[in-house]
């Protein structure tokens, strides 16, 4: 009988709220969500709907107030802070709307940096992989410079590289390109695009329907609840204004 688990990533009733208003802000309202292994999903909704705060509880940046949320299986709930930290590190890769690079490190270090503290038996190992990832995101030749010294793409780029440099079970995006320009954005989605081709998982918060419009399935948040979904299958540059605007129908709908 096989043990294989069904979802990469499971979340059953998760909620959060915070203590700091009085009364307590109640941001997530029972969020059941289920995450197929190589799936890229899509969260969207309103301002204020809940959509990052739903990203940092599912990757245990910050822990859900009530329910469970499991990842290959294993449920993070109960986790000490320094066991998740080592799921973070070892399981789960970011990218965020900035990249958070260490300004005293090159492209590479950064890149590097992760890697290196998952497995620092490895060093040879990692080495070799970063500089792959390099070369194919096409950041090899700016590999040493400073972060300051290469573009919003470069950098964004760099930091999926990042991400995937201790090849994780999933990959977790809070608006990735929310400060990008239309080129440079596109640049970033067709690189999630090609490593979710190449079985990634994602998961991905944005505002933006031509980003959202590469996922497989996009879910929408109200009020702190999952109130929809839609599948969108795979995606592909030949249909990719058709899908966008059968998204943004969709999404209109829900007064987004």
């Amino acid at each position: 009988m096989s043990h294989e688990q069904p979802f990469t990533l499971e979340s059953k009733g998760v909620t959060k709220a915070f203590s700091t208003t009085d009364p307590p802000t109640q941001v997530l309202n029972g969020v059941d969500l289920a995450v197929r292994p190589g799936e890229f999903l899509v969260v969207m909704g309103a301002s204020g709907s809940g959509k990052s705060t739903l990203l940092y509880s599912l990757s245990g940046m910050d822990r859900p107030t009530s329910g469970t949320v499991r990842l290959e299986g294993r449920d993070l709930t109960d986790l000490s802070d320094a066991e998740m930290a080592q799921v973070r590190l070892t399981r789960m890769g970011f990218v965020f709307q900035r990249a958070y690079f260490l300004p005293n490190l090159s492209i590479r270090d950064n890149i590097l940096l992760p890697a290196l503290k998952a497995a620092p038996q490895a060093q040879d190992a990692a080495i070799a992989r970063v500089e792959v990832l390099m070369e194919r995101f096409g950041i090899g030749h700016v590999h040493d410079h400073g972060i300051t010294e290469v573009s919003g793409g470069q950098l964004q780029r760099a930091s999926i590289a990042r991400a995937l440099a201790c090849e994780p079970a999933i990959v977790f995006a809070d608006e990735p390109t929310g400060a990008l320009n239309s080129s440079m954005s596109a640049e970033v989605m067709d690189v999630l695009s090609e490593i979710h081709a190449d079985g990634v998982t994602i998961v991905m918060v944005t505002h933006e329907v031509a980003s959202a419009a590469r996922a497989d399935r996009v879910v929408y948040l109200r009020d702190g609840q999952q109130v929809d979904e839609r599948e969108l299958g795979r995606w592909s540059a030949a249909q990719a204004h058709e899908r966008e605007g059968a998204l943004l129908v969709w999404l209109r709908q829900h007064r987004c």
